[in-house]
């Protein structure tokens, strides 16, 4: 199913077809040609372009006395004669000012123009809803740069707008203290020529009537810092194996170069010896011989470690790039709910507690004293992947340093359920490649979380972030899904430390 080819900018790059031709050009092509292989937006993505909204209006509140260019996202041409109206009413702080090449139609839409010191000149200042700069971020005003300046605009500063990560909310929001801006312009020159030899290729792409060839690999998954999981992946995997090598590689570019020189995804046809590095050799082995691998003599050690009574402990909580509360900063982690299962002797029943903040107020301090109450005394804090619940709780020590002793104590005690599972002290072909307890639980239990109505900890924080936001919802049946998820995350540690002593016993 292909776009109407008389859609005039169908054979045109906008910065965001440059930036996913960057990652791949077939992604380029297909984005245009076959938008209907193209995913639905899922709550997650629709809530983060919900917070790039936030932040762009606050930034606008930043300038004060901006006016914003034609309101139509989709009518380029529309946005071009808008922005050139308001510069010809002399307006210094355009929001979402648009310019286009002539000769080639690609065009861009920057956050804000602003009248440059320098005469006749401006600076372009692209907002971003992050507190630091990635490449994305330079490639992406680096292609704002070139079409502005070949579209006559003579600009003499390219900025980034980003939030600080070391602004703590005091009161109101303190715009100048929230924002900080950083000048790349010197970067954005150097990539010039590389802008344009990549322009010229993307768009030979664009002329083709055909899918382009491009082989699967690295780029088709999310790089930190750089870009997110390809929009086509399950369209260009469809015929690879849902288990494959690059499952098995310890970097992806690795899994590249192996599937190269055997000529196959499948874990089935990797002969290990011919691999001596890159490769996890146990979920191999473990695969292709369809067994469980057990160290039971390290398994045992870890274990006789553990002393009781033991507490089975973890948090969900929610970060919003604009602080909510007094004391906290950007993107801050802020726990709102635990569970907890404890365990006085091994075999031993099982007690349940449980912990959700449900005002629409800071949950931290109600949550630490709750915390502290349930946790105090001896014995180990088990947590799934610690490092999560340990790192909350430094900073909840930091920022309520009259609870901080107490805290400490639990972190002292705490430890890593996720190690023997990602150490391959045991490993199961089920898990394939993942320690992630989603994936432990099912392999080693008749346990797994399908069929809950909240299903991982991304639909918890943005579940209850629209409820501490003030946003309407079912209020009864939020405090029992969350409840009943947080309480399946503990209960499903207590039963993978069961499967852990039952693989030991006759050591």
């Amino acid at each position: 199913m292909n776009n109407s080819q008389n859609f005039p900018f169908q054979n045109s790059l906008s910065k965001s077809d440059y930036l996913k031709a960057i990652q791949c050009k077939k992604s380029l092509w297909l984005v245009k040609n076959r938008s209907d292989l193209k995913p639905i937006l899922d709550d997650k993505t629709k809530a983060k372009f919900e917070a790039g909204e936030e932040i762009n209006n606050l930034a606008r509140e930043y300038f004060s006395g901006g006016v914003k260019a034609a309101e139509s996202f989709f009518d380029i041409a529309k946005a071009v004669d808008s922005t050139n109206a308001l510069i010809a009413q002399n307006h210094s702080v355009i929001f979402e000012a648009t310019a286009i090449i002539k000769e080639d139609n690609c065009h861009a839409r920057i956050d804000i123009l602003r009248k440059s010191q320098n005469p006749d000149s401006w600076d372009l200042i692209e907002v971003k809803g992050s507190t630091s700069i990635k490449e994305s971020h330079l490639e992406d005003l680096s292609f704002q740069y070139h079409v502005f300046s070949k579209a006559g605009f003579k600009i003499d500063r390219c900025l980034l707008m980003l939030l600080d990560s070391e602004y703590k909310r005091d009161g109101e929001l303190d715009l100048n203290k929230l924002f900080k801006i950083g000048d790349v312009t010197e970067v954005v020159l150097d990539k010039q020529s590389e802008i344009e030899s990549n322009k010229a290729e993307f768009l030979k792409v664009l002329e083709s009537k055909s899918e382009p060839k491009v082989k699967i690999g690295a780029h088709c998954f999310e790089k930190a810092n750089n870009h997110p999981e390809c929009d086509f992946k399950e369209h260009c995997w469809r015929e690879i194996p849902k288990y494959s090598i690059f499952d098995v590689c310890t970097r992806k570019k690795t899994a590249e170069k192996i599937i190269d020189q055997i000529d196959s995804y499948r874990v089935e046809d990797l002969n290990i010896a011919d691999f001596a590095k890159g490769i996890k050799e146990i979920d191999v082995r473990s695969y292709q011989q369809n067994k469980t691998h057990v160290d039971q003599e390290k398994l045992k050690q870890w274990l006789d470690k553990l002393k009781y009574p033991l507490f089975f402990l973890d948090y969900e909580s929610f970060q919003s790039p604009i602080p909510l509360f007094n004391n906290s900063s950007p993107y801050q982690q802020i726990p709102f709910q635990f569970s907890l299962h404890v365990q006085e002797i091994e075999g031993g029943e099982l007690k349940h507690f449980e912990f959700l903040h449900q005002e629409r107020f800071d949950p931290r301090e109600s949550f630490i004293k709750e915390l502290i109450r349930l946790c105090e005394g001896e014995g180990n804090v088990i947590s799934y992947y610690k490092s999560f619940e340990e790192t909350r709780n430094k900073e909840l020590a930091a920022d309520f340093p009259n609870y901080a002793s107490a805290i400490h104590n639990i972190n002292e005690r705490m430890v890593d359920l996720y190690k023997p599972f990602s150490d391959r002290l045991i490993y199961s072909p089920k898990q394939q490649g993942s320690a992630s307890i989603k994936n432990v639980l099912p392999a080693f239990t008749n346990l797994n979380y399908q069929g809950m109505e909240i299903a991982n900890g991304s639909e918890a924080m943005g579940i209850y972030l629209d409820f501490i936001k003030g946003k309407k919802v079912d209020e009864a049946k939020m405090k029992n899904d969350l409840l009943s998820y947080c309480k399946m995350d503990t209960y499903a540690m207590v039963e993978l430390m069961r499967v852990l002593r039952n693989n030991v016993r006759n050591v």
